[in-house]
């Protein structure tokens, strides 16, 4: 725990200190007549030859699926947007593919400083991208709000920002609840029989429905310090905060065996062919480390580039939104049909948030016993 604490550390502090990069540069970008750009309350005044304003600039930044979402907006004295360029993005390559085929940015081109530049209002969401989506469009809008505020000096009214609570999120509620109450249940027929219905509500709405699953990819971007806007993000925080709440309080997992979508894939496939558990015993050990080695280094990695989408390695979007590339589609197949063979291979072997939940659970039970020997310390004493 402490050595995986420490290299943890270093790779947040080497991605912290690394990054940055100059945006005066790439004003010409998205104002392609300027001549000369100087720097004025945070926006960046683009003038032609005859020194005439022909606009403003200003870098907006929020947070994607896999991080910030950082962009260069351009705007001309009229207030129309004429250029949108990305500074930095940190979305996984199938999202940000999405983003860039989809007529998100062609819209974003057309409006003005004064369209609300909302998904549902005058943007159009972007399928199986919906977060990566609302962080371009938030961060436009932070970016316009900066050139309407110093620039065109007409400030653009304060957001209306409602909460979005839906079925997603009602559906989630429940499946904890049930999860929660099912293990505590003496009966262990009852006990399979809410367990299957977890996982395959959970297989169903989480995963094919809504393609929600929790990857490595959102530990690392929480871990970064890229916390979405909880606005209309409220679903991954009642799926964050109940997963450390429940292994924190009552040291079990409630995510990965009662309801991942994955995992219950898995788990029907070994249903239908009698699939057991296995695990090596002399080799057991040793595949529990690469595990938890995988982990760590899939941490580390997001952590110190700051991409923590280059770091996700599990199948999921492959499998329950159909894209991916060769090597995800390739570790898919192999994974399904191992599955047919033994019991939940990827979340035995491969899974990189079982690790994480067990390093939870440590830390719990490491609290605790600090906690008893410093009673009985004190006791004593």
């Amino acid at each position: 725990m402490v050595a995986a604490i420490i290299l943890l550390l270093i790779a947040w502090l080497y991605g912290y200190f690394s990054n940055g990069i100059a945006v005066a540069p790439l004003v010409q970008e998205v104002l392609p007549e300027a001549v000369r750009v100087e720097q004025m309350r945070g926006i960046f005044v683009a003038r032609d030859e005859e020194d005439a304003v022909v606009g403003y600039a200003a870098s907006g930044q929020a947070p994607g699926y896999g991080g910030p979402v950082e962009l260069l907006v351009g705007v001309d004295p009229d207030g129309q947007i004429v250029g949108i360029h990305f500074i930095q993005e940190h979305e996984s390559p199938g999202f940000f593919r999405l983003i860039v085929e989809s007529d998100m940015l062609a819209q974003l081109g057309q409006a003005t400083a004064v369209d609300p530049l909302r998904l549902g209002a005058d943007l159009d969401a972007v399928s199986g991208a919906t977060m990566s989506a609302e962080g371009v469009a938030a961060a436009v809008r932070r970016a316009v709000d900066e050139i309407a505020a110093e620039g065109l000096d007409q400030p653009r009214p304060p957001e209306q920002r409602g909460i979005e609570f839906g079925l997603p999120e009602i559906v989630l509620l429940f499946l904890f609840a049930a999860g929660y109450a099912g293990h505590r249940w003496r009966s262990g027929v009852w006990k399979r029989r809410v367990r299957w219905g977890t996982l395959l509500t959970g297989m169903v709405v989480l995963g094919f429905v809504y393609t929600a699953p929790l990857t490595i990819t959102m530990v690392i971007s929480l871990a970064s310090g890229y916390w979405p806007d909880w606005h209309n993000n409220l679903y991954w925080y009642l799926l964050i905060g109940g997963i450390l709440f429940v292994t924190t309080v009552d040291a079990k997992n409630p995510y990965c065996h009662w309801f991942c979508p994955f995992g219950a894939v898995q788990e029907c496939l070994a249903a239908v062919s009698g699939a057991k558990f296995y695990r090596p015993r002399r080799y057991g050990e040793a595949l529990k480390w690469v595990q938890r080695g995988l982990a760590v280094t899939a941490i580390a990695l997001g952590l110190a580039l700051r991409r923590p989408g280059v770091a996700g390695y599990e199948p999921f979007a492959t499998l329950f939104d159909l894209r991916g590339a060769t090597v995800a589609w390739a570790l898919l197949v192999v994974v399904l049909l191992a599955s047919l063979a033994i019991y939940r291979p990827f979340c035995n072997y491969l899974c990189p948030l079982d690790p994480v939940i067990d390093f939870i659970a440590a830390g719990r039970r490491w609290g605790k016993e600090t906690f008893a020997k410093w009673r009985k310390s004190s006791a004593t004493g």
